[in-house]
């Protein structure tokens, strides 16, 4: 695992290298927490390769940058290849003397031997390079299926500049960072900036299941994989899947690619753990982990809010599986600390909550000597079990009503008394009614996010970050059309993969764990399983008002009946309470007129007024709130704006 950095000079002259070296290791070193292992490079006229290193496979060796058999070939690269034993044999049945032990070096020997496609259709893993081919000057950026790690990248001052994380770009002093009043409006409604989109103008991500190529002065970015929801009998490679009506068959395949998934991402030469939240994901994962590794180390995270704990849940799993478990615990004094520290390595804001207990999750993890764990993100996205994909079924005939009735039984939603425990029934109420009757790709989003359009562009109404009459959900609609999944709830299904879960979910493991030095690894998101269960019928994995039904089916043997059908809860922080409380002072300095009217984005009476209904009882505000006093967290820091001098108003903000 390791960070990665560099640049490609395009139409410029190159740097003097002694300039170019400074760049260079100022944008490498700017990942120092995503590999504090040691640190590489590799420079030419005109380019520069970088690298931060995490030693989890073959520590002795496999130091970056990577040449390949050539010598014409250089790589750096972040993830884990967990295939990369066979494509060693693969590799040296044809030919190639590979040096290390490890999965980097395989890469520019596929490259060589088989193209950039060849390469990455080969790859089983969680990945994001960088390869230079010196026959031609191309560089290549790429970046894994599904997402897990991330890899940013702009043209500016004639040169493309990439990185792992966006702190890296804004290493360079060519990076811009102006704040795009397009993502801005996208941030507000979603919590966060969706791909290929970046908070700056004229940043990007690399979409998952994407690579770039640059080549005499042009980059293009080219898809290379994206989810089916083909029912075409066949899975990854065309392997042969289960008939439709054979529920038994279908548990039983997704239960050996459970087991395949688990087993390959067991390769490490240091500790390694499972984090188990008690949910189903977690515990399934726990559960096939457990018969695989002696003296499992689990680990989960307690609240003192009755309802935002789970920890019941994963002491019970942990029990039933033997394992030995670590519990740790969030307290409401302790999250103005962990807000600062988290503002020191957030460089793009992200307002999901749960990003706070998820920092506190993985440094007790790192505190414990553990420097690998897997994790059970994505069993949501792919087996069904958002409560959205139920309530897309509820809405079709609410959308029979007129318009006017929606919003008319909207508002009177919105008259029921505030509470402030986790998703109470009132919250979930007004927000599927709030947004039932707009198209998918609205509703969707709007449901998983903090703002309504209306509400957020009030905030932003004739300010320098008004976006005018841009369309926010235009990367929602361009997927919609994309997916070739007949059902809706599968077509919200490639939604949430393509937006919810690879621009926050994973961002949110990455960042948290990342920042204290440690890998997180996602079985659940193992393209071969994902291609399996988006070819399965849908009544498989939504059946009635049960989620993930097939996953349950596929673990029933390994955990308590009461676990497997436990209604669903969140990874969510208490931040409504808390508003109100310990936060209360930390959040009025941020959201403060002053400080709102000096980063010169937000209307100040329009935050006020939220602030006073939260603070008042008359309104839940929190997502609101919290939205926005990240966003003023992120503005204020080091990777914000202001930290150039672009200060506020309209100093900081594209045009």
């Amino acid at each position: 695992m390791c960070g990665i950095a560099g640049f490609l000079t395009l139409q410029a002259a190159p740097l003097p290298e002694a300039e170019a070296r400074a760049a260079l290791r100022a944008m490498r070193d700017s990942l120092v927490p995503r590999g504090p292992d040691e640190g590489g490079e590799w420079l030419a006229p005109g380019v520069g390769l970088g690298s931060r290193r995490l030693s989890i496979i073959d520590v002795a060796g496999s130091q970056q940058p990577q040449a390949g058999p050539s010598g014409r070939t250089r790589v750096v690269y972040n993830g884990e290849v967990y295939n990369y034993r066979d494509l060693r044999a693969e590799l040296v049945s044809r030919g190639h003397v590979l040096r290390t032990e490890g999965d980097t070096e395989t890469l520019p020997h596929l490259f060589e031997e088989f193209g950039i496609e060849g390469c990455l259709e080969r790859l089983v893993g969680m990945f994001a390079f960088a390869l230079h081919d010196a026959r031609d000057g191309a560089l290549y950026l790429a970046r894994d299926r599904l997402g897990i790690k991330p890899l940013y990248w702009t043209q500016a001052g004639g040169h493309l500049l990439f990185g792992s994380e966006l702190k890296a770009l804004l290493a360079h002093p060519a990076c811009p960072r102006e704040v795009d009043p397009g993502a801005l409006l996208r941030y507000l409604l979603f919590e966060y900036v969706p791909s290929p989109g970046c908070i700056y103008r004229g940043v990007h991500k690399l979409s998952p299941g994407h690579y770039l190529v640059a080549r005499d002065g042009h980059v293009e970015v080219r898809e290379w994989w994206r989810p089916t929801f083909r029912k075409d009998g066949q899975g990854w490679k065309g392997s042969p899947l289960p008939p439709a009506g054979d529920a038994r068959g279908w548990a039983a395949a997704v239960r050996a690619d459970l087991e395949a998934a688990v087993d390959c991402r067991l390769v490490s030469e240091v500790p390694i753990g499972c984090l188990l939240s008690g949910g189903l994901d977690s515990s399934a994962v726990t559960a096939v982990m457990a018969r695989k590794v002696p003296d499992l180390r689990t680990f989960s995270i307690a609240f003192d809010e009755a309802s935002f704990d789970e920890s019941s849940w994963s002491r019970k799993v942990a029990r039933h599986l033997g394992t030995r478990h670590t519990e740790g615990r969030v307290r409401a004094a302790e999250v103005p600390g962990a807000l600062e520290r988290i503002g020191s390595f957030l460089d793009e804001p992200l307002g999901d909550g749960s990003l706070v207990p998820t920092w506190f999750l993985s440094r007790l993890v790192k505190e414990n000597g553990v420097t690998v764990v897997l994790s059970g993100d994505g069993g949501d996205e792919v087996f069904a079990g958002y409560p959205t994909y139920l309530a897309h079924r509820l809405a079709r005939p609410l959308g029979l009503l007129p318009a006017p009735a929606i919003r008319a039984l909207a508002r009177a939603a919105g008259w029921l008394p505030a509470r402030y425990e986790n998703v109470t029934f009132e919250y979930k109420l007004r927000r599927f009614l709030e947004a039932a009757a707009r198209p998918l790709p609205e509703r969707n989003n709007l449901w998983l996010g903090a703002f309504l359009p209306e509400e957020a562009r009030g905030i932003l109404a004739g300010g320098p970050a008004d976006p005018g009459g841009a369309d926010p959900f235009a990367e929602a609609r361009a997927h919609v059309l994309d997916c070739d999944a007949g059902d809706e709830v599968e077509r919200a299904q490639y939604l949430d993969m393509r937006m919810y879960m690879g621009d926050d979910i994973l961002v949110k493991v990455d960042r948290a764990s990342m920042a204290v030095s440690l890998e997180v690894r996602v079985p659940l998101l193992d393209h071969r399983l994902v291609e399996r269960a988006c070819r399965m019928p849908p009544g498989l994995k939504l059946r009635g008002r049960s989620g993930k039904w097939i996953l349950k089916e596929a673990v029933r043997d390994l955990l308590p009946a009461a676990v497997l059908d436990r209604p669903k809860k969140g990874f969510g922080l208490p931040v409504g309470p808390w508003l109100r409380g310990p936060l209360r002072e930390i959040a009025g300095d941020l959201l403060s007129p002053s400080a709102v009217r000096r980063a010169g984005l937000f209307d100040p009476g329009a935050v006020g007024r939220l602030w006073d209904e939260h603070q008042g009882g008359r309104a839940d505000r929190r997502r609101h709130l919290w939205s926005l006093l990240v966003f003023q967290l992120w503005h204020d820091g080091p990777h914000g704006p202001a930290a150039r001098g672009a200060g506020g108003g309209s100093q900081g903000v594209a045009a």
